[in-house]
């Protein structure tokens, strides 16, 4: 689904400040969950809610906001490069988590780096041109390293949540804090496409389009994202980092036909080996905790 999502952008394009969309996308899924299962939630638990919070908002929003101030200098093949070091992060995080004793980090740290190693190949890796196109990459490091830590630390939160709520927690926090971040956009802040960048774009035909998007595509995505990370472990789980771009390419190379090199095949197999090597690693004395509720 997140390899597709380019198709979906080209098919259903919006002009809408990413700060705007996403806090409307998310409140539109906070509100249709709270009203479908809000009689099964649990009361007392805010201190436990709130750390899924921090950790979701550390997950999606503050990772994609740092991505959207560096995005006049940074293209998204480049992010696309960059979110491949994400699985390295992960296995180097693990054992900080009291995660990784079930596994042997340094083995799984080589197929970890063979999958950057082949992102960086297909996509063309290149070095920045100026100090200021290594400041915004800077930027999107961080928002992998961030997304890394946060990935972990939800692994740890999320079992004591049932699918609906974590979503709920989820988008609640996250449409939070791009309404923050529309605050600082309209003071000038590092979002700002113009001073009246929260109103453009808006009418009652583009709500309605931005909320169907909302629930057939953010929702599902959402769902699908937390339950794994309610019962596989990240560090098999961080093989998505390198799945995504390796279909990614593969969609563009059967859609669009460009030419065949072996720099891209050489990118592909180590891509879809490290993503294999760490889908399979064998994790010992912890049971799956793959549920449905």
């Amino acid at each position: 689904m997140g390899a597709s999502g380019w198709l979906v952008e080209a098919a259903w394009p919006t002009e809408l400040p990413v700060t705007s969309r996403e806090c409307v996308h998310d409140l539109v899924v906070s509100v249709v969950l709270y009203g479908f299962a809000w009689r099964g939630f649990e009361r007392g638990r805010g201190t436990a809610r709130m750390r899924l919070a921090v950790a979701s908002a550390c997950l999606l929003g503050v990772p994609a906001a740092l991505i959207e101030a560096a995005r006049g200098g940074v293209s998204e093949v480049t992010v696309a490069q960059m979110f491949a070091l994400a699985p390295v992060a992960v296995v180097v995080l693990a054992p900080a988590f009291d995660l990784g004793r079930g596994y042997d980090t340094m083995r799984l740290l080589g197929p970890a780096a063979a999958g950057l190693a082949g992102v960086l190949l297909m996509l063309s890796f290149a070095l920045p041109g100026s100090w200021r196109e290594a400041r915004l990459e800077a930027m999107v490091v961080l928002a992998v390293l961030l997304a890394a830590a946060a990935s972990v630390w939800m692994y740890r939160l999320l079992p004591g949540f049932s699918v609906v709520e974590a979503v709920l927690v989820c988008c609640v926090a996250n449409a939070i804090f791009w309404l923050l971040a529309a605050a600082a956009m309209a003071v000038g802040g590092p979002f700002a496409r113009g001073s009246r960048a929260w109103e453009s774009g808006w009418t009652r035909g583009t709500l309605i389009a931005e909320s169907a998007k909302a629930l057939l595509f953010d929702l599902p995505r959402i769902v699908l994202l937390l339950w794994l990370m309610r019962g596989v472990p990240p560090v098999r789980l961080a093989a998505r980092w390198l799945v995504v771009p390796l279909f990614t390419v593969i969609e563009g190379y059967v859609l669009l036909r460009p030419e065949v090199t072996v720099r891209s095949i050489a990118g592909a197999v180590l891509a879809g080996f490290g993503a294999w090597r760490l889908m399979t690693a064998d994790e010992r004395g912890e049971e799956p905790r793959l549920v449905l509720r």
